[in-house]
């Protein structure tokens, strides 16, 4: 009898256990025991070398340090870097993606900006980096934190300011899911990477379980998976847009820039790379990344 009922029961708790882990994994800063064993390497060598160089770089220089809260009570850290002596009222905000932070990705982009004439702007996102949080938004916090932060850079800076609003992976869905909202000091956005909604992809990874992880996510988080669904927000976007994706991305298919591309109703380019992975495409393909940054630089803020 006794046997009847401790089998279940250890079931249920070995059962629980697991889901609270991948849910970690998936959703929280702290990834848990899944995230000491499992490895994650998507990039080659030469890759991580120059992107963990430039990070290096970025991080040993000036900056002005900025900081605010936000609505979940969140301390949150942003970084400027000026191209001169002083802010010169151009400015590209760097968005990073999942299970990153600012350094990692902006310092791929500081000589391109900088040398453009562009201060620099970008900001630990909700639960990674410097700032506070312990659950990841998968661009549902994350596009309302940039909100605030772009109040904020209008309010230090000035409301004449130009912006362009570049966001890789992650961070390219947030861009997008503030495109029918910005202020009209962004002029343009780029999205490199940046997926349809994070229900397309944990949808096909999780099979049957992804119902489960949505519900605990609404429950702890407060937001349901289909709620990253940056297309939405696409369908009514009013700022010009470029696109750039590695055609062989596979972290976020290619397939989803292409929807996200054709579906987008404002002024629009794109830049599929051969041969690019997840966020490489600037690595793969500089000259072809400069010269559409070029274009709509000079169409939209010059």
């Amino acid at each position: 009898m006794k046997k009847r009922v401790i089998i279940p029961a250890a079931a249920g708790a070995f059962t629980a256990f697991a889901l609270g882990e991948m849910y970690r994994y998936i959703f929280c800063r702290n990834p848990g025991l899944i995230g000491l064993f499992r490895g994650k390497k998507g990039h080659k060598s030469d890759y991580y070398a120059h992107r963990d160089g430039e990070a290096d770089k970025l991080r040993k220089r000036a900056c002005l340090r900025m900081e605010l809260r936000n609505d979940r009570g969140n301390r949150l850290q942003g970084y400027y870097y000026c191209c001169s002596a002083a802010p010169c009222g151009r400015v590209a905000f760097i968005v990073h993606g999942y299970r990153s932070e600012h350094a990692e990705t902006a310092g791929m982009y500081y000589d391109c900006y900088v040398s453009r004439g562009f201060d620099i702007f970008t900001c630990d996102l909700t639960a990674a980096g410097e700032s506070e949080g312990r659950v990841i938004g998968y661009d549902v916090y994350e596009s309302r934190d940039v909100l605030l932060w772009l109040d904020e850079l209008v309010r230090r800076f000035g409301s004449d300011i130009r912006i362009i609003l570049h966001g890789f992976s992650m961070g390219g869905a947030t861009v997008l899911k503030l495109s029918d909202r910005c202020p009209k000091q962004v002029r343009f956005i780029v999205s490199d990477s940046g997926f349809t909604s994070a229900a397309d992809i944990l949808r096909e990874r999780l099979g049957p379980a992804y119902r489960v992880f949505s519900a605990i996510s609404r429950a702890v988080a407060g937001y349901g998976l289909n709620d990253t669904d940056v297309r939405r927000n696409l369908a009514k976007a009013d700022r010009p847009v470029l696109f750039v994706h590695g055609a062989e991305d596979r972290t976020v298919p290619l397939k989803m820039g292409q929807e996200l591309f054709e579906l987008c109703p404002a002024e629009k380019d794109c830049l599929f790379v051969p041969g690019a992975r997840h966020v490489e495409s600037m690595h793969v393909d500089p000259e072809g990344y400069s010269e559409k940054l070029d274009s709509f630089i000079a169409k939209y803020i010059d």
